[in-house]
């Protein structure tokens, strides 16, 4: 018995092998594609978060520089009866200023305000103020409900050092240091250091 074989058929049948093969081959390109973009976005954003940390870790270094100026200051208006009752230009409050929702004094969200470290000389633009923690300005209020704040009679939780940069002299009151750094591409760091 002789077979017959269709010739005109086996044609066909290639031709949908290679385009099934085709198909097949597209998708994994596609697959492969979308698995490379995925990829170099988590790479960038890795990178984009490193960047990040070691940008708040270098402006709390640099909050450091205003926090020493400060203390270099800190004759202006601590440590003997009757100074700090009255505000010093643009850099210290005897009284705790308006602060916007994140507790910033408003006084320090333009660059035209503020202190800036004498011993800095880095790329960053550095700006503090220093608030007397008290309702008003004048003596050191003792009764409630207008009293000043002493951070360590008054505030909970946390720890405390005893005397922290030689405030002893104004027991009645604590100071609320607040620092702005601006760094590159608009970056803006604050850094609040409660002392007393």
């Amino acid at each position: 018995m002789r077979h017959h074989i269709n010739r005109q058929t086996l044609p066909n049948r290639h031709r949908q092998r290679g385009v099934v093969s085709t198909l097949i081959a597209v998708i994994v390109l596609m697959v492969t594609l979308l698995a490379a973009v995925a990829l170099l976005r988590s790479v960038d954003t890795s990178n984009t978060l490193a960047g990040n940390i070691a940008f708040k870790q270098l402006t709390t270094q640099e909050a450091e520089f205003a926090y020493k100026d400060m203390l270099n200051n800190q004759g202006l208006f601590s440590g003997q009866p009757g100074l700090g009752e009255a505000n010093l230009g643009t850099w210290y409050f005897a009284s705790l200023q308006p602060v916007d929702s994140r507790g910033v004094p408003t006084t320090l969200l333009t660059l035209n305000n503020g202190a800036v470290p004498a011993n800095y000389t880095g790329q960053d633009k550095i700006h503090y103020v220093v608030e007397r923690m008290c309702p008003t300005t004048g003596p050191a209020l003792t009764v409630a409900p207008n009293q000043c704040v002493v951070p360590g009679a008054t505030v909970t939780g946390g720890s405390t050092s005893g005397n922290q940069g030689g405030f002893a002299g104004s027991a009645l009151a604590g100071y609320r240091l607040t620092v702005r750094i601006d760094g590159p591409k608009g970056a803006t760091t604050y850094v609040q250091t409660i002392l007393h």
